[in-house]
């Protein structure tokens, strides 16, 4: 037997060996990282490649050559099973990269919300608030009242401890006693007169003045005059100072008059939905608010404004009359008047 010749072939053997093994590992190695990049995710925790793929040398010298021929033989095989495996598994991450980033830029994108999988919530989308508005609403009233006054015009006479004759909203000088009131059919019907060029006034006006805080006044009206003939329902302290609602050529005038200036917001007058007037006090707010209603229970609130003037001492007026000539002013008919105080 050729020892020398054996001992020459194993060490050719080996050095192939080795350069396999090592061959081998930078191809796995390789595999695991393309494997890293392209299959795993990126939630997920990465575990670099390194299979175990070295033969131990010296084991070699421990046998004969016949088994080291046999060893050697079987660990070539294994080798290159195991370096077919791992091209296999590079091929098929390379594979599914493609496939991925081909599918991301598939003609038929798929909608913003599959992008997140069932397990992992989309994350909640926020914007810059928008700025918050208050609006009106109308305040609620207290539970507890007492009606302190009231008066349904059914006797045919002027209840003289109640009331006294004359409209508040003007001038002593033009409240005119040609204009008629009378109580007549349950109700107050002031008539003013026709052809006067000049201002007259007339109607009722509480005889004593009454506390108006936290309060409301009510009337239904039955008829409103006609033209730019006035009905008139206000609460004050003289003709300079009073909220009111005043009827005039089709318009229902929310009005106020301080220190003698006026002012006013108007709407048009519908006899049916503005049936009932109401002035009232919400204390909790310090508001004057002028309301109507359809039936005497639903109210709608359609002007508030901060009280000028003190509401301690108060009279409330119901009239009719005209500022200008009109050739049928009609009347104004009013009933159910009533006033509340809500302690």
């Amino acid at each position: 037997m050729d020892v020398p010749g054996i001992k020459t072939q194993l060490k050719k053997l080996l050095l192939s060996i080795e350069w396999v093994a090592s061959y081998s590992k930078n191809v796995a190695l390789s595999a695991g990282l393309l494997t890293l990049v392209s299959g795993q995710g990126t939630g997920q925790v990465r575990v670099p490649v390194d299979p175990k793929l070295s033969v131990q040398k010296t084991t070699i010298s421990k046998y004969s050559s016949k088994y080291v021929l046999k060893s050697t033989a079987a660990s070539i095989s294994n080798l290159f099973a195991q370096h077919r495996s791992h091209s296999s598994h590079r091929s098929h991450s390379s594979h599914s990269s493609h496939s991925s980033h081909s599918s991301h830029y598939s003609s038929s994108v798929p909608a913003h919300s599959s992008h997140y999988s069932a397990s992992s919530p989309a994350p909640v989308r926020t914007s810059p608030s928008l700025p918050s508005y208050t609006l009106p609403s109308t305040p609620k009233e207290t539970t507890s009242a007492a009606i302190v006054l009231s008066d349904s015009f059914d006797d045919a006479m002027r209840a003289e401890t109640k009331w006294r004759l004359g409209c508040l909203t003007t001038p002593p000088a033009f409240n005119d006693p040609a204009v008629s009131v009378v109580e007549k059919d349950a109700s107050l019907e002031i008539r003013p007169r026709s052809g006067i060029s000049t201002r007259s006034y007339n109607g009722y006006t509480t005889q004593k003045p009454l506390d108006f805080t936290a309060a409301h006044a009510r009337v239904d009206v039955f008829q409103t005059t006609e033209g730019a003939a006035n009905t008139i329902f206000a609460i004050g302290t003289d003709s300079n100072n009073w909220y009111g609602f005043v009827v005039e050529s089709g318009k229902l005038y929310l009005q106020s008059k301080i220190n003698g200036r006026k002012n006013a917001e108007s709407i048009q007058y519908d006899a049916t939905a503005h049936r009932s007037w109401r002035l009232r006090h919400e204390a909790s707010l310090n508001e004057i608010l002028w309301e109507t209603s359809a039936n005497g229970i639903s109210w709608q609130l359609l002007r508030r404004m901060t009280p000028e003037i003190s509401l301690q001492r108060v009279f409330v007026t119901l009239g009719a009359g005209t500022y200008t000539s009109e050739v049928d002013p009609g009347l104004a008919a009013f009933d159910n008047f009533k006033f509340v105080v809500h302690r």
